[in-house]
């Protein structure tokens, strides 16, 4: 015997040895708060974190945009050298001329807000030649040149060329509005898996009391049975019953798991990780105030101005006004003026003088060479039909987004209507399964002190519990929709941020 000991203790030391540590840790509980649930959907969730990127993507776009009026500096230079064969009699003695050009131009170009633009532009050249007739040689020459055009009719005005801009702060908002739609659709989900894995826990006890009232009936039908005051018919029923309850329990068991299972995953809590082993245990239970609500008209009025996606919608039109806007200039004709004003100089070698580049400069700021010019372009297509065409197609888009906030409106009433009454209904039905649960409850208890003394059957007996139980698990389920509805209510007039204290950073003002 003592060999036999010797054998088993080592063997079970082993075991204890190769118990990997996270499933040792896996029966620790992991008590969770609604607002820690609320907290770590915030932190952790990866669909909240994908939808997170679009306003920063937005964002850039805008830089994009902006971008179309920041000055543009160009610098080119150009090395050419060219040589022909003379024919003027006067260059016998040279029959073949070459030139050799240095040009570097430097200019600067930016648009205007208003739809015009400039362009300043400095345009340098030296040039060699080998003909005996120039009178420089090498000759520096510099061009100063600002050129200005400015639309009168077509492409005219501020708002009209920072379209693109405030379409792209639009399209920002709007990726703000769909992140917090989808933060809050993601919160309501997650509070609603919490409190359907309360009720599963709080069914599964409701259960594991009515299994164990059926054992207990079923010893004293086997006790009346032994004495012979049953027939063996009541133990055969009694038995029957505990197993049914036992596999209503192992169901309630099973729908707990896959609760936690979903909770788990809207948590992103890995499956396999030392927290995905271990039970998650809500630490709140459901409250009932039903005092606490707001009117209808109070809860329509708070939806239609905040709701997320008509809020979006509505962006959207803007944006459609804007291209609208802009569809109606360009029905216009173009008429642009256009001036210019220039300097320049010459300066270069010969028999008397020696001459460079900065002589040539020199020569050109004092202004004693210079031009300057203006003028008009006036442009209009015969028939203009692709303008016509794209405003039209505007104004349509235009009239059916204004449809589409209509219909929209429409469902949101809908919607607040039917959770505000859901609240109204779930609320009738705490205070209605409450008495059923007690008039379940005192039938119970009169059927079986009738059951004790020989006046009701076991069949009635479990019957009244399978009654008991229901009533209480509906009890328990009343309240829990109860909770479910006001967090449906606070998702259709967008307040479920409110409801948690939670304020998203916009990116208003970008």
């Amino acid at each position: 015997m003592k060999n036999i000991l010797f054998l088993k203790l080592p063997v079970y030391l082993l075991a204890l040895f190769f118990i990997p540590a996270s499933l040792v840790q896996a029966s620790e509980p992991l008590p969770l708060t609604l607002q820690e649930t609320v907290e770590r959907v915030l932190k952790n969730n990866i669909s909240i974190s994908v939808q997170s990127y679009n306003s920063k993507i937005n964002e850039q776009f805008i830089f994009d945009k902006e971008a179309d009026f920041d000055p543009t500096v160009d610098f080119e230079f150009t090395l050419s050298e060219e040589t022909r064969q003379s024919s003027k009699v006067a260059s016998l003695s040279d029959p073949k001329r070459r030139n050799k050009d240095y040009d570097w131009d430097l200019s600067v170009s930016q648009k205007f807000v208003t739809g015009g633009d400039y362009e300043l532009s400095m345009d340098s050249n030296k040039n060699e030649t080998s003909s005996s007739l120039a009178s420089l040689n090498p000759v520096y020459s510099a061009d100063l040149e600002l050129t200005v055009t400015q639309p009168l009719l077509k492409d005219f005005g501020i708002d009209l060329n920072k379209r693109e801009i405030y379409i792209a702060k639009n399209d920002q908002k709007i990726s703000d509005y769909q992140f917090t739609e989808k933060v809050i659709d993601t919160l309501t989900e997650a509070e609603n898996i919490y409190w359907d894995l309360v009720f599963s826990i709080e069914d599964l006890k409701v259960k594991e009391t009515s299994l164990q009232r059926a054992r207990d009936l079923e010893k004293q039908v086997k006790a009346h049975v032994d004495v012979g005051t049953l027939a063996e018919l009541e133990i055969l029923q009694a038995k029957s019953e505990v197993a049914s309850r036992d596999e209503q329990l192992l169901n309630a068991q099973n729908l707990i798991e896959d609760n936690e299972d979903n909770l788990k995953s809207i948590l992103n809590i890995s499956f396999d990780s030392e927290e995905g082993l271990n039970k998650i245990i809500p630490a709140d239970s459901p409250v009932f105030e039903p005092g606490n609500k707001k009117s209808l008209e109070e809860a329509l009025k708070i939806a239609l101005t905040h709701r997320p996606d008509l809020l979006a919608k509505k962006k959207e039109l803007d944006n459609r006004n804007i291209e609208a806007k802009y569809n109606e200039n360009q029905m216009l004709p173009t008429l642009d003026l256009v001036g210019s004003l220039g300097l320049n100089g010459l300066s270069g070698d010969s028999s008397t003088t020696d001459g460079a580049y900065d002589t040539a400069l020199f020569e050109a700021f004092p202004t004693k060479f210079g031009l300057w010019g203006v003028g008009a372009n006036l442009s209009y297509p015969l028939g203009n039909r692709a303008a016509k065409s794209q405003l039209a197609a505007k104004r349509l888009e235009v009239a059916q987004l204004l449809l589409d906030i209509k219909d929209l409106e429409k469902n949101i009433v809908v919607e607040v209507r039917e959770a505000h009454r859901q609240i109204e209904t779930d609320i009738k039905r705490v205070q209605a399964t409450r008495v059923a649960r007690k008039l379940a409850e005192e039938k119970l208890n009169a059927e079986e002190k009738k059951f004790e003394v020989g006046l009701s059957t076991s069949f009635n007996v479990l019957e009244f519990q399978e009654d008991l139980a229901e009533e209480q698990s509906n009890a328990i389920k009343a309240v829990i929709d109860y909770n479910k509805s006001l967090n449906r209510l606070n998702q259709v007039i967008a307040r479920t941020l409110e409801a948690h204290d939670i304020k998203l950073v916009s990116s208003e003002g970008s």
